[in-house]
């Protein structure tokens, strides 16, 4: 018999650049648990919405348009060498994800969601969350990753780290950390929070 949960906790999933929040988010699925990429959700709204595509070309300018879709590369050159535009991007697109968020999470019938975002805090989401995980890694193994991942150069992946809160301006906000590095497995350290969450 399935257990029927009334309103599943929602669980913020966070970290920089390259910690490894999407690896972490595959784990959780393969267990049951259901995803929602804000990150993911955003882009696909610079592509396909339209009100959102005049907004930010009035912002930004026509030269990021290709193909009536934002070039997001072109954008983030833009917004990550200046927090002001990268301010005024997210104020755009966030209030569309959240409302997204929430029509999700009410469909959904699970002990507990994970909402994985690089910017909880910049977005403020955070505060709609019940609980928040941050993913740490050692800024040398989260570039390299990007630079394989991405094909980005080290001044573009610097300048997305920059733009991110650091972990000392959000650790009081923080109610689990996983550590993603060469030392430290990651299954099990995600295996045993899946436990956790699942009984609170």
């Amino acid at each position: 018999m399935t257990k029927i949960f009334k309103k599943p906790l929602k669980i913020g999933l966070t970290g920089g650049i390259g910690t490894g929040k999407t690896t972490i988010s595959q784990i959780l699925s393969s267990l049951g648990i259901p995803i929602f990429n804000a990150d993911n959700c955003s882009k696909n709204l610079l592509q396909t919405n339209q009100n959102i595509i005049k907004t930010i070309t009035k912002q930004f300018g026509t030269s990021i348009v290709e193909k009536n879709q934002i070039n997001t590369k072109k954008l983030g050159k833009i917004v990550f060498s200046n927090k002001k535009k990268l301010a005024i991007l997210n104020n755009i697109i966030h209030p569309i994800v959240l409302k997204q968020f929430h029509q999700w999470v009410s469909h959904q019938n699970t002990k507990y969601i994970i909402k994985e975002s690089a910017i909880l805090f910049e977005s403020e989401s955070y505060k709609t969350l019940d609980k928040i995980i941050l993913v740490k890694a050692p800024l040398k193994l989260r570039i390299q990753r990007v630079k394989n991942r991405d094909q980005r150069n080290l001044q573009e992946i610097n300048a997305i780290i920059n733009n991110q809160f650091k972990t000392n301006h959000i650790i009081k906000h923080i109610d689990y950390i996983i550590n993603n590095n060469e030392n430290n497995m990651l299954t099990p350290q995600v295996i045993s929070l899946h436990h956790t969450l699942s009984i609170l």
